[in-house]
């Protein structure tokens, strides 16, 4: 969480570690979606732009091959989905990905209220507004922002 929140060398650490994990545990798709998220992380850190390209692309590369190694996996749909959110739509052209991320993980809460805490629903509904905004559906982003603003009003009641 410290890269995540701007702590380079907390990347670097990251990374380090999670580059060693993925070669005792070659399947694990947790794993490998870590890894991916370091190597997105590196790409925000990144001075030069063709890095900052590289290793974000390779980031999300890796984090779209670990969707169909395990793709109930809420963990996996909540780091590929912010990532595609935090990307350059212009570039990266992945806010429909990040949608889809975030509509799985509101369709799972649907069935079962204990899969996403409430947090993480707020969290997936914010998430989700800015996704269809940067996709250039505003209408679809405003829905979302009114959904939200109706669960604060009943947290708060």
């Amino acid at each position: 969480m410290k890269g995540v929140d701007g702590d380079k060398k907390a990347v670097k650490i990251a990374y380090e570690i999670f580059l060693k994990l993925r070669k005792t545990e070659p399947d694990n798709a947790l794993i490998e979606a870590y890894y991916g998220r370091t190597l997105a992380l590196l790409g925000r850190d990144a001075v030069q732009p063709l890095e900052k390209a590289d290793k974000a692309q390779e980031g999300l590369d890796s984090l779209n091959q670990e969707i169909p190694m395990d793709p109930n996996q809420k963990e996996i749909q909540l780091l590929r989905g912010n990532i595609c959110l935090r990307l350059p739509e212009s570039f990266f052209h992945c806010s429909e990905t990040a949608i889809e991320d975030f509509t799985f993980l509101l369709d799972h809460y649907k069935e079962n209220s204990n899969y996403l805490t409430p947090k993480q629903v707020r969290e997936v509904l914010r998430n989700l507004s800015a996704a269809y905004q940067n996709a250039g559906k505003p209408d679809k982003a405003n829905s979302f922002l009114q959904r939200l603003d109706q669960l604060e009003l009943k947290k708060k009641s």
